[in-house]
């Protein structure tokens, strides 16, 4: 644990905004984000006006579906006018998740834990925006 604390110390803090997560699945992904050093949870929040408040300080967004085909172009939107901003969809009915970043690019996951959440989380943010 001390040298990942080390290895993140220098780097900046990692702004994560949930979205559209409820229930026990927003408790967990909560509480899991709380306890690592380098992630600064900045809210979860069930409307887009609440989004649209944080965004601007937001590192990574994460936006919980429930529908089996997701629309990207509200991912499309945020990237243009946030082109630094990275985008993690977890899928309400399965453990998958899909990561956008600058000009839509995609990227499969597996999400089946906290843990996984968390490194995707941290993956995501290393990703080059340009």
């Amino acid at each position: 644990m001390d040298s990942f604390r080390s290895k993140h110390e220098n780097q900046s803090t990692i702004r994560v905004l949930i979205a559209n997560l409820t229930g026990v699945v927003a408790e967990l992904i909560t509480q899991a984000l709380h306890q690592q050093p380098d992630i600064e949870l900045l809210g979860a929040v069930r409307q887009w006006s609440e989004v649209n408040v944080l965004i601007g300080k937001v590192t990574i967004l994460v936006i919980g579906v429930e529908d089996e085909v997701f629309s990207s172009e509200l991912c499309l939107e945020l990237l243009n006018n946030y082109p630094k901003l990275k985008i993690l969809i977890l899928k309400a009915d399965s453990d998958e998740g899909m990561a956008y970043w600058l000009a839509l690019h995609r990227q499969p996951m597996q999400v089946v834990s906290s843990h996984s959440l968390i490194e995707s989380i941290r993956q995501i943010y290393s990703l080059s925006s340009f």
